[in-house]
């Protein structure tokens, strides 16, 4: 019962990629009659996400350099950082990771003044990819705990597709550890959330991170079936990155279980898809897995021709530029990271005197207006009366906007002109309640000077009758 399911699964799903050959065509179509720049950079979107689905981020860069110019143009942040993580895509897909990384640390700011965490989150499982490519697991794990921290809400309609990004690079990593079990609750996790999403690439990524746990726990038997239905799966895709992907996983189990020449055919697939794309890092694992390959197999010249090979594209890959390259990136984003959280903390204690003097203010003048009120020997002025009735409505809105502004930024994502509706609106309930206590300040100051004149007129009159 499972094959045929899994049987009609595959069907269904080279139906479906052969009914959507179409698509692009089509949006190409719109896009050479549609003019207005916003509508364009949508469109060019469309099928940057279309690509990344079908062909795993072997973006052509004429696209992301026409978003790029109509986000610049536009002068819009989040525009900016989709068009930048963009660019950082294609150069990933190109294996060339420290101008991926560049881009990628671009984007972040870009990000986080928009306030878009689906950008924010991507852009840190980018990096993550990056690391991982680079074999810096460590630096990988960091920088996908970051992209957990900022997913976006679980109501958002993108919460289950950047989720899954998540739980599959924290599948790799714990596989790479050698943390099997771990690994399998990240697969839980992940198949969890695609039963919402139905991508398939993500059926592979489970079907790819059960065969190597279960071949970690010397579950041979259950990591072939799962193997088997990923290769499936990726034949049926069809697209370089998918194959790529399965191919990272399934040589390293054929040679654990002595199926050398099994390794070896999948290993030159890996090449030729390497040499295809003009990857190193891809053909740089693929020389690493045929020498061993062909070790095994006896045929040590051709296993010293790999090895050659692999160290040639080691030193293209980890040379020391690219690697000092990798660490200024990551050491400018640490001391961006401390400025902005130095001007947050600056900025917030700055609030908290504003509103501690705002209240320091307004405890005076409503000291000030109670003593003109309830003082039984001055006769107040209606003047000053209304002078610091003002001064107060003015504190006192002074006072709400400083203690709402962080929240009203965020919820208007700063848009001028919603800020300042939602501050006519506190006017505007403000206002009304100003008239009626200084109208009820008045009524009472108005009683108190006629009993002080009357006092002092009885005082005057006892005098003259005393005279």
């Amino acid at each position: 019962m499972q094959k045929l399911f899994f049987t009609l699964f595959v069907c269904l799903l080279v139906y479906n990629s052969n009914a959507q050959t179409k698509y692009p065509d089509s949006l190409k179509e719109i896009l050479s009659h549609t003019t207005k720049p916003i509508d364009r950079f949508d469109l060019l979107n469309k099928m940057i996400d279309y690509n990344d689905a079908t062909q795993g981020n072997l973006q052509d860069t004429s696209i992301g350099l026409q978003m790029h110019r109509i986000a610049q143009q536009l002068k819009n942040d989040s525009l900016l950082a989709i068009s930048t993580n963009v660019l950082g895509n294609y150069f990933r897909g190109k294996g060339d990771m420290p101008t991926a990384l560049d881009y990628f640390f671009k984007a972040i700011p870009l990000a986080e003044k928009a306030k878009d965490k689906r950008r924010i989150s991507s852009l840190y499982f980018d990096i993550a990819e990056c690391y991982w490519n680079l074999q810096n697991f460590d630096e990988c794990y960091k920088y996908a705990k970051i992209g957990e921290q900022n997913l976006p809400g679980k109501g958002s309609p993108m919460y289950d597709f950047m989720a899954t990004q998540f739980h599959r690079t924290m599948g790799n990593y714990y596989l790479k550890k050698n943390i099997p079990d771990s690994a399998l609750m990240q697969v839980h996790e992940l198949e969890e959330e695609n039963t919402r999403l139905k991508k398939p690439n993500y059926f592979l990524y489970t079907f790819i991170q059960s065969g190597t746990a279960y071949s970690q726990l010397d579950e041979n038997d259950l990591a072939e079936v799962y193997f088997k239905k990923a290769h499936a799966l990726s034949d049926s895709i069809g697209t370089p990155l998918f194959i790529v992907v399965f191919n990272h996983s399934y040589i390293p189990y054929l040679l654990t279980t002595n199926q050398f020449e099994k390794a070896r055919d999948q290993s030159i697939q890996l090449l030729n898809l390497g040499n295809r794309i003009d990857n190193n890092v891809w053909k740089l694992n693929a020389a690493g897995f045929l020498s061993q390959a062909y070790n095994k197999l006896h045929q040590i010249d051709s296993a010293f021709y790999y090895l050659s090979m692999q160290s040639s594209l080691k030193d293209s890959v980890f040379n020391q530029n690219n690697l000092n390259k990798i660490q200024s990136l990551a050491f400018n984003e640490q001391i961006r990271k401390i400025d902005e959280e130095a001007k947050q903390a600056i900025a917030k204690e700055q609030r908290k005197q504003n509103i501690q003097f705002a209240l320091i203010a307004l405890g005076i003048i409503i000291f000030i207006t109670l003593f003109l009120i309830f003082s039984r020997s001055v006769v107040a002025n209606e003047r000053w009366i209304s002078f610091f009735a003002i001064l107060g409505l003015l504190i006192i809105f002074e006072f709400i906007n400083l203690l709402i502004h962080p929240w009203l930024a965020r919820v208007t994502q700063e848009s001028p002109v919603l800020m300042l509706l939602a501050l006519v609106l506190i006017a505007a309930l403000l206002i009304p309640m100003h008239h009626k206590l200084e109208h009820w300040i008045k009524g009472k100051m108005i009683e108190k000077n006629k009993a002080i004149r009357l006092a002092a007129a009885k005082k005057t009159i006892e005098k003259l009758e005393k005279k």
